[in-house]
């Protein structure tokens, strides 16, 4: 009779303790034992590449997030736990700006000595590539494709169409490349000669990345820059990946690279769970933001960071975070 007034001030305890046990653990600075000690940090990079912050629901992401992979990549420079990282990339490209910020992300992880090992799966082409680049080595399937060393810019012309319904466009403007690009009419030669330009340099941007990633010469890399896809056995001829093989080979090799020897551990990094979901919907980020002057949103925040909690997993575990069941669980082939 007396055993549920008794259990709920137990339960209500054990809560705030845990809490309290987060909240305190935050504060300690992050150790290269963590909570897993030395391990491989295991990103995946799926979908198109673009520019912003997280598009994911709580069951995983759709779209490769420029600002969300760097966020991942500057956590996992601040941990020294991380002693390598293995990128899976399955992706055909996308915002080139975004692939900017990428690559410069995973070359600022190589410049601390630590490796990066890139394993691509059915497609890591245009920005896939550009982002693999910096990499230490990469592997690829015999069936992947890859490459697609160019740029594009595709604009839809409706005048016709237009035309034929008796819509016309009334366009005011103040500059002469004001309307660029317009579908309500053609294009002009010097419109087109700008943007051929300015693709151009973009493109040369690309090639440089992907010299400076690779060390091929500007002969070299003029011949191959042409927008044209190989599969994994024509790149591995072109220079263009390192070895074949799959996920379980690229983690082998960065544990070799690291010293990690066999079965290390692998921590798979930059997954969204579902307290990582439902603060950022409560209007704050778990990345490391700079104090916003409410010493209790501040302890908050840290709190719930997984790159500066070492008791991170423990409740995410504990809560049933979508990083540790279902189709997220361990090492995904």
């Amino acid at each position: 009779m007396l055993r549920k007034p008794v259990l709920l001030p137990v339960i209500i305890i054990l809560v705030f303790t845990l809490l309290i046990v987060m909240l305190v653990s935050s504060c300690a600075p992050p150790t290269s034992t963590a909570m897993f000690g030395d391990r491989i940090g295991l990103l995946y990079v799926e979908g198109v590449i673009m520019s912003g912050g997280a598009t994911d629901d709580l069951f995983g992401s759709q779209n490769a997030t420029s600002d969300s992979i760097v966020e991942t990549i500057g956590q996992a420079i601040d941990d020294p736990g991380i002693r390598a990282i293995v990128v899976r990339i399955n992706s055909p490209g996308g915002s080139a700006a975004a692939s900017q910020e990428i690559y410069d992300a995973f070359k600022r992880f190589s410049d601390t000595g630590r490796p990066v090992i890139v394993s691509m799966a059915d497609v890591a082409a245009s920005g896939g590539y550009y982002i693999a680049a910096p990499a230490d080595e990469i592997f690829a399937n015999p069936a992947t494709l890859t490459g697609s060393i160019g740029v594009i810019m595709q604009l839809l012309n409706y005048e016709g169409l237009l035309d034929w319904a008796n819509v016309y466009d009334e366009t005011i403007k103040s500059g002469e490349f004001k309307d660029i690009g317009s579908a309500m009419r053609p294009m002009t030669p010097e419109e087109r000669e700008l943007l051929q330009d300015m693709l151009d340099q973009v493109h040369d941007q690309f090639k440089e990345a992907v010299m400076e990633g690779r060390g091929y010469t500007r002969e070299e890399i003029d011949e191959i820059a042409t927008g044209m896809i190989w599969n994994g056995e024509d790149a591995l001829e072109l220079g263009l990946i390192d070895k074949l093989g799959g996920l379980q080979d690229a983690i082998d090799r960065a544990s070799d690279l690291a010293g990690l020897g066999e079965n290390p551990v692998i921590d798979e990094i930059g997954q969204t769970g579902l307290f990582d979901q439902f603060f950022e919907d409560m209007g704050y980020s778990s990345q490391f933001a700079p104090e916003s002057g409410n010493p209790l949103l501040d302890l908050l925040n840290q709190g719930f960071s997984s790159g500066q909690n070492p008791l991170f997993r423990l409740y995410s575990l504990a809560l049933l975070d979508t990083r540790f069941v279902g189709s997220q669980s361990g090492i995904m082939y």
